[in-house]
């Protein structure tokens, strides 16, 4: 089945229409995602140390559920091409115009569509043939919405995903380790070096 037909597939907001002063009474501050949380939650380490204000105010009647995170959908950055799966210390969170909200309309597991999108060779087959650009690739949210999928059933569905959950745990875990090693050889080599 194509992903329209199991999901609500939204872009997210260009911020340049819908900011607003945070002097006008109406006016809430909201957090953006941005690829600094992104790829923490991918496991990937992200090299811009400064980074520009991330919140900006907006009105109220603005600020609907389909352009904020939340615990049930997942995220996709047209950019990158990855998707992820946000946690509830990442709700409601504003998507801006280079991330795609996939909310399933049908019982789904969620880490199971966090591997299926990301590691299904299928998947990614059909997403480097929708990806576009000469110099920055990007998917189109009508392309986005005619991937094919095929779903197992839910018991299935959440194995798989709890596998996949263990997986990106072990890896993160891993990376602590090597992290953690090579922070106490370089102590030992410099007292080393101080003896």
């Amino acid at each position: 089945m194509k992903l329209r037909e199991c999901a609500e597939v939204t872009q997210g907001v260009f911020t340049n229409r819908i900011e607003t002063s945070k002097l006008n009474e109406d006016s809430f501050q909201v957090q953006l995602v941005t690829l600094k949380e992104f790829n923490h939650l991918l496991g990937i380490d992200y090299r811009i140390s400064q980074e520009k204000d991330r919140s900006i105010y907006v009105k109220k009647e603005k600020l609907t559920p389909t352009v904020l995170t939340d615990t049930e959908s997942l995220v996709l950055h047209t950019l990158t091409q990855k998707v992820v799966w946000f946690p509830p210390e990442y709700r409601r969170l504003l998507l801006t115009n280079n991330f795609v909200k996939i909310k399933f309309s049908m019982e789904a597991d969620v880490h199971f569509m966090e591997w299926l999108f990301n590691e299904h060779p299928s998947i990614q087959k059909q997403i480097a043939l929708f990806t576009e650009g000469s110099i920055i690739a990007s998917l189109k949210l009508s392309n986005v919405k005619e991937i094919e999928l095929v779903i197992p059933p839910i018991e299935k569905q959440r194995k798989i995903g709890r596998i996949a959950q263990l997986k990106k745990k072990k890896s993160a875990l891993l990376k602590e380790k090597d992290t953690l090693e090579q922070a106490l050889l370089h102590q030992q080599l410099v007292k080393i070096i101080d003896q």
